[in-house]
């Protein structure tokens, strides 16, 4: 681990606060078997573009780098994004999350940042030549793509997984619940009754969640810390369960993962197919037992740990912490504000107006959301057909693919498919479990970047 002395302001010259700097948090990693290019050749940096989390999360998951910089002599740099982990440019999470320090909080900032502590360690390590591959998953993987696209005089190639760079502007955000629907078919290794019995089930949530002793019964059946009081606090359990459903396809992997769960509470292997299982005890006339079923099989998740004596619903109905604020500035997606529909879907009816969303974000904030700006920015596929050297992962089995790009769109822009993939599969460490396909898919990601590599350094 190290620091880096970061501008906080790449695009303005005035001190803030006093200062014009920061603390910037990054790993330097390299295996011990890391071998030295041939033929004298500069060594590849393999950059890992941080996104909404503690920076650790990537460097103890990103097996595509950890795997292949031995073998092609790269050094490894996984950076942290501003605002996230320990890299906070006021100093703590309180002082950088008020809302006047909250404007350096954006993707353009933390591409930035990523550019210039790559130039310093450029410098401070004589890696002038090294040619620089970008890597990320989900918005790191949108970051990573931006980054090529931005910078490519700094990237020579970015390998962008489950990356949704068309969440944009005219893009039917209730396909994202649609997606996440299909994890729970028969598609997903699911019996073909799971996504009704899990449609049903809102209803008598709901009828009851109108009543005080309806609400007081459900309080009782799904084991709450609070009781439900209100209306209101039903809409905030039903949505606590929808966010847990679509963490769980998210994370469906086909082995045992703490990678979005507790680090002790792993989630078990195919853990949709565990939801199901559960979902298909009830009786389909019972509304009791389909209550129960729907606690049963959202506790694969909310219970992971199987210690929980009660379940608290979260105060943060965004369920995005300060991602929050880069929704509300820069619309980066947030599944939590998406429509629902209830027959697209196995969910019930949901939609945030546009007003509802400026209104929240003025009241929160102080802001409303620039919509356009990301295609603006970067043209969608436009864009990235002016671009070259990007891989573009997806996988049937996570919801992000809804909003990414699954079609190849040039010679050097690729599309790559993992039909059994959940969210970023391919960038893991390789494991027994691994479906062919994801081990065809980074085999594929390796030679394009053994091509890019050799494209900047002559090889």
């Amino acid at each position: 681990m190290a620091w880096f002395e970061q501008e906080v302001d790449h695009f303005g010259w005035e001190p803030v606060n006093g200062s014009t700097t920061w603390e910037h948090r990054y790993f330097l990693c390299e295996p011990k078997d890391t071998k030295k290019p041939a033929n004298g050749a500069p060594r590849p940096i393999f950059f890992y573009c941080g996104n909404e989390a503690n920076v650790e999360l990537y460097v103890n998951n990103t097996g595509l780098m950890w795997e292949n910089a031995g073998d092609m002599g790269a050094l490894m740099v996984f950076a942290e994004h501003r605002y996230y982990g320990e890299s906070w440019p006021f100093g703590t999470e309180e002082a950088s999350s008020k809302r006047e320090h909250l404007r350096f909080l954006t993707h353009e900032q933390a591409l930035a940042d990523y550019a210039h502590l790559i130039s310093y360690l450029k410098d401070r390590l004589s890696l002038k030549d090294s040619p620089v591959v970008a890597f990320g998953g989900s918005y790191g993987g949108m970051l990573a793509a931006w980054f090529r696209q931005k910078y490519p005089h700094i990237v020579a190639g970015a390998i962008a997984a489950s990356a949704p760079l068309l969440a944009f502007g005219a893009w039917d955000d209730e396909a994202y619940w649609a997606a996440v629907t299909r994890d729970f078919t028969p598609a997903g290794g699911c019996s073909a009754s799971c996504v009704g019995t899990i449609r049903s089930a809102w209803t008598p949530l709901f009828s009851r969640g109108s009543t005080p002793a309806g609400r007081a019964e459900l309080s009782r059946v799904f084991g709450l810390c609070s009781p439900l009081n209100t209306a209101t606090d039903v809409d905030h359990l039903a949505q606590m369960i929808a966010m847990a459903l679509d963490t769980l396809a998210m994370g469906n992997f086909p082995y045992p993962s703490t990678y979005l769960s507790d680090p002790g509470a792993p989630l078990p292997a195919w853990p949709v197919r565990e939801v199901c299982s559960r979902m298909d005890a009830a009786s389909a006339t019972d509304e009791l037992s389909l209550l129960a079923a729907l606690r049963d099989g959202s506790a694969v998740l909310l219970n992971a740990s199987k210690t929980l004596q009660c379940l608290e619903i979260p105060k943060d109905q965004s369920y995005a912490g300060i991602w929050d604020y880069q929704w509300c500035t820069q619309a980066l997606p947030q599944e939590s504000y998406f429509g629902r529909t209830g027959d697209k879907d196995m969910f019930y009816p949901f939609r945030k107006s546009k007003g509802d969303v400026d209104k929240h974000c003025l009241h929160k904030y102080g802001v409303v959301p620039s919509r356009s700006w990301i295609e603006e920015s970067y043209g969608g596929v436009d864009g990235l057909l002016q671009s070259s050297n990007i891989v573009l992962s997806n996988g049937g089995m996570d919801p992000w693919s809804s909003g990414g790009v699954n079609a190849t769109l040039s010679e050097t822009v690729v599309s790559l498919w993992v039909p059994e993939g959940a969210h970023h599969l391919d960038l893991f460490f390789s494991r027994e479990e691994d479906p062919p396909s994801v081990r065809e898919v980074r085999k594929a990601e390796v030679e394009a970047i053994r091509q890019w590599v050799g494209q900047a350094t002559g090889g």
